[in-house]
Order: C-alpha cells, then structure tokens, then sequence
C-alpha cells in the first residue's frame, strides 16, 4: 500500500507497539503464508476491498467476509479511514483473482461504513462494517452463537490476496487460503487470550498487513462460519483475529443495522459458553 496509508495507521498503534505488547501493521496486502490458491468460486463469502489511488486506479486495501446478503465485515482500522473520508474504497464480491474483470464490484455510493467507535488495539474492537444499499450475489457465511468458544488445536482457515512469503515483497493476484491450528498464547496476565483469538503457526499463517480477512470453517455440510478478522500480531501469536462471538463487540453496531432492517444479523446469544463443534 501507499506510505501515506501506513502514516496514518502507524499513529493509530503506535501506543501499543510502544508497549510490546502488539505489533499489528498496517494493511498492505493481505498475506497468507503456507497456502494454497482457490479456485474461482470456491469462497465466495470471502471479499477485496479495494482502494482509489491519487492516480485514479485500484488496487487491494484489506480483506473482508460478507457475513449476510447485505453487510460485509472487515477491521475498523480499514473502515474507520472510510468513515472519516481519507480514503475511497470499492467492494468487489465473488472474485477470485484480482487481476481478472470478474466479480460484482460495488461503488461507495452504493453503500454505508460504520467502525466500531471505541477501537482500540488494545481490546475486542477491531470491527467494522459495510452496509450494501440491495443484497449481494454471492453466497453469505454465517456467524457463531455469541459466547462461543474454539478448543485449542482446532483447525480453520483464513484465506485473503497477497504476499505468501514474508521476504518476498511480491503478491500473486489469485486468492490463497491455509489451514491454521487455534493456539493458546502466554499473556503475562495480559487480556489477548480472554477476548482474541489466536491462530496459526510460523510455516502457515496469516501475516502483518492482512488486515480483516476471515477466519473460517467452510463447513462442506453448510454455510461457512466465520469465527475471526485479522487483527494483527503479538509477541506470544503468530495471527491475533478479532473475536466475533464476543457480545460486547456488536453493541455499537445494532442500532446502525436496526435502522437498515438488518438487526437480524447480529447472532444469538447462547445461555452460558458453548464450545465450537
């Protein structure tokens, strides 16, 4: 991404990675290390968000999941410049490949931002979301029941564009997806483990830069479900992914959806904690 972006993010988390506590960078292009490409129309769930460049062109800004027919989810430090009006996006659904024409691409006149208000680095606030003004074609993933936890070795995914080897500053323009294990990280009495989720190894993970993309079961029985976004890293986790099943993370946010008919969206909430099947 331009220097100009990585400016402004850089002041965003530079409290924190003051700290040493996070090292989330900004997102550049996302990057799945140890994976694989997919096939046209194997994820459709799975959307680029694009930027306008000074010279009017487009290219990969962050990674998003349309989580309903109507509303894309992604990483309040992508949407919160949106809102804010420093950059121009575009959401292209269904497209696997980037340098191809394919895909539904759908301007921002034809839909809404919201960032979660009290983000922080620090905690479960890393979401924002994109209202479409009418329903998307592609097929939508599904959320967890709020209060779900994931046991420690489970394996999901992730998938976003973009660079594959860290020291590599090339980015293949076909969409890529690994498998990463949910890891437990030692905190030093930190707060990461009870409102993050961590996932992902050295060999296969997602890197600094794949801001909002998915953290997903594809679930061939049924719709996928989409447990995390893109956070970033800590000293202790190879990939940090915002929690979705958190209940305090959608508070913000039902209002906004309540006023475009889509209150539905935000999942139950189940009685006490539920472990993920």
């Amino acid at each position: 991404m331009r220097e100009s972006w990585n400016r402004r993010t850089g002041a965003v988390l530079a409290s924190a990675c003051a700290l040493g506590i996070v090292c989330t960078s900004a997102p550049s292009a996302s990057a799945v290390v140890g994976g694989d490409p997919v096939p046209d129309g194997k994820r459709p769930y799975v959307v680029q968000i694009e930027e306008r460049g000074d010279d009017g062109t487009w290219s990969h800004f962050c990674g998003g999941v349309l989580i309903d027919s109507r509303v894309v989810a992604t990483a309040a430090h992508c949407a919160q410049f949106v809102v804010q009006g420093e950059v121009e996006v575009r959401v292209v659904l269904g497209r696997a490949d980037s340098s191809t024409p394919g895909g539904t691409v759908v301007t921002g006149d034809h839909f809404s931002v919201y960032s979660h208000p009290e983000f922080s680095t620090l905690t479960n606030t890393d979401l924002g979301l994109i209202v479409l003004d009418g329903p998307a074609g592609p097929t939508s993933a599904a959320l967890p029941a709020l209060r779900t936890k994931l046991r420690p070795g489970r394996l999901l995914r992730a998938a976003g564009w973009g660079r594959t080897d860290l020291a590599d500053p090339d980015k293949p323009s076909r969409l890529r997806e690994a498998r990463l294990p949910v890891t437990e990280f030692d905190t030093e009495g930190g707060i990461w483990d009870k409102q993050f989720i961590c996932a992902g190894t050295t060999r296969s993970r997602v890197a600094p830069g794949d801001s909002g993309g998915p953290l997903f079961d594809p679930n061939a029985s049924g719709k996928a479900v989409v447990y995390g976004l893109v956070t970033g890293e800590t000293n202790t986790c190879q990939g940090l992914f915002t929690n979705l099943a958190d209940p305090a993370i959608w508070k913000p946010f039902r209002e906004p959806l309540a006023s475009h008919g889509l209150s539905h969206v935000i999942p139950a909430e189940t009685a006490g904690p539920a472990e993920a099947a």
